[in-house]
């Protein structure tokens, strides 16, 4: 009986260590799936792949800009702009700056009737890879940093963030994001947000970023 025993819990010892490798295989899949192409034109790559727990998928968008580093972080910094900067921000206000390189910004997304509002505080903090010299601006949402407001719903899960490659005279701008709006949203929207969202709002930064006093933006904090 013991020997039996023995040569039972050898072959279990062999099995758990390829159960758990595939246990962590299937959970990797399921958590990163691949970026599917949604949008391609303009210039402007939108890529989105599933979710795990929201009916919207994340998206990836990317375009080249003729832009420096500190010009784009300028405005991405902006908060002023962003109703004409990020597609359908209804209004958008600095709560709290840390530093040079965090803030804590209130943004409301404006939604067609009779879908409500949505609302975001968002947490963002900006860093430079010293030797690639590529930027990074994390987000993250800070739900409980203001009070819930009447007629919006609020955005408690949300992380993005903007990848600033330099190539040469040019810069490569990467735009991600995925995000529970919460509560229940029709089918047309889900796909309004996952792929119009990401392709408008880099249409409007190649817009934007021409002005002058982004164009002679600096930063002590970034090198281009």
């Amino acid at each position: 009986m013991c020997e039996e025993r023995e040569r039972f819990m050898n072959k279990l010892n062999l099995k758990i260590p390829f159960i758990l490798v595939c246990l962590l295989w299937t959970h990797a899949t399921f958590a990163k799936s691949t970026w599917v192409l949604s949008k391609h034109s303009n210039g402007i790559k939108v890529y989105v792949r599933d979710t795990p727990g929201s009916v919207i998928k994340s998206f990836k968008g990317e375009v080249t800009v003729n832009a420096t580093l500190t010009a784009l972080v300028a405005l991405i910094d902006d908060t002023k702009v962003y109703p004409q900067f990020f597609y359908q921000c209804k209004s958008a206000q600095n709560i709290k700056q840390v530093g040079n390189n965090q803030s804590y910004k209130y943004i409301t997304t404006g939604m067609p009737w009779p879908v409500k509002d949505r609302d975001t505080i968002v947490h963002s903090v900006i860093s430079q890879n010293k030797k690639t010299k590529q930027v990074e601006v994390k987000m993250k949402a800070a739900p409980t940093l203001m009070p819930i407001k009447s007629g919006r719903i609020r955005i408690k899960k949300m992380s993005g963030r903007w990848l600033l490659i330099p190539m040469g005279k040019s810069t490569k701008v990467i735009y991600e994001m995925t995000v529970d709006p919460a509560g229940s949203l029709p089918k047309w929207l889900v796909n309004t947000m996952s792929t119009d969202m990401p392709f408008n709002t880099l249409k409007n930064l190649r817009t934007l970023i021409k002005n002058p006093k982004y164009q002679k933006a600096a930063h002590t904090f970034i090198v281009n």
